[in-house]
C-alpha cells in the first residue's frame, strides 16, 4: 500500500526575472569600468543569487513555486479517540475531515496563486478559493482551511495529487525588498570569484569567503544553525 505524503514537496516553477544586484553596481563594486566583462560579471550575479538562495532556502526576487502533497494534512484529533467520538454519535462533517493547515516552508512567503487536485484520470482542477485563507508568519506560508469548510476528497491513486501554486520574494508586499546584507553577500561573492577566476563547484564553502558564510548563517532556518 502505497504511503500517502502530507508533507510539500517543493517545485521551482518560475525562476526570478531580475536580480538583487543590478550589473551597474556589482561593476562598481567589483571596480571595473569595462564593458568586455559584462556577460561574464552577470553570470557571477545570478551564480551567487542562487548560491545564496540554496544555503538558505530563501526566495530573493519573485519566483512561482509548486508545493506538491500526496493527500491533505491530517485532521483534527476529535476524529478517532476525541472527547465527543464514540464510534456512532454523529457531528459536522467538518471536525472529521483532514483538517485546516498546509505548510509553506519557502521564505519569503507572498500569496497563494491557486490549489489543485487531481481527478480519478489524474487532471488538475481548481479548489474553490472560498474553502481556504492564507497567513504570513515569520516569512512562512500556512494555508488555513475555513470553519464549516471541507477539503475535497482525494481520489487520486497516485502520488501528487494535491498543487498549491504560489509566489515567493522579498520584493512584493508585505516585504520591502532584498535586506541589505544578502545584497552585500552577494556582492561579495561576485568580487571574489571575479578576481580569482577560480571554478564555480556548487556548495563549495571553499569558493566563497567566510564572512558570506557569517552573514547567510543569519538567514537560515533555526534547525540548520
Amino acid at each position: 500500500m502505497m504511503i500517502r505524503s502530507t508533507t510539500p514537496r517543493l517545485r521551482l516553477v518560475t525562476d526570478a526575472t531580475s536580480e538583487p544586484v543590478s550589473l551597474s553596481d556589482a561593476k562598481a563594486f567589483c571596480r571595473v569600468d569595462i564593458p568586455e566583462d559584462d556577460a561574464l560579471i552577470t553570470s557571477l550575479i545570478t551564480a551567487a543569487r542562487r548560491y545564496v538562495e540554496k544555503q538558505t532556502g530563501l526566495a530573493l526576487k519573485t519566483q512561482t513555486w509548486a508545493a506538491v502533497l500526496d493527500n491533505w494534512p491530517e485532521g483534527v484529533k476529535q476524529g478517532l479517540g476525541g472527547p465527543w467520538w464514540d464510534g456512532v454519535r454523529d457531528a459536522p462533517l467538518s471536525l472529521v475531515t483532514p483538517t485546516t493547515v498546509i505548510e509553506i516552508s519557502k521564505r519569503p512567503f507572498q500569496a497563494v496563486t491557486n490549489v489543485k487536485l487531481r481527478d480519478a484520470y489524474g487532471v488538475l482542477t481548481t479548489v474553490d478559493s472560498s474553502i481556504y485563507w492564507t497567513e504570513v508568519s515569520d516569512m512562512r506560508g500556512r494555508i488555513n482551511r475555513k470553519l464549516g469548510q471541507i477539503w475535497p476528497v482525494v481520489i487520486y491513486a497516485g502520488s501528487g495529487a494535491i498543487e498549491v501554486t504560489f509566489t515567493a520574494g522579498f520584493d512584493a508586499s508585505p516585504y520591502e525588498g532584498v535586506p541589505d546584507d544578502l545584497v552585500t553577500a552577494i556582492k561579495v561573492m561576485v568580487k571574489h570569484w571575479y578576481d580569482f577566476r577560480e571554478p564555480i563547484t556548487e556548495g563549495s564553502v571553499a569558493k566563497v569567503p567566510m564572512h558570506v558564510g557569517e552573514i547567510l548563517k543569519n538567514w537560515m532556518p533555526m534547525r540548520l544553525r
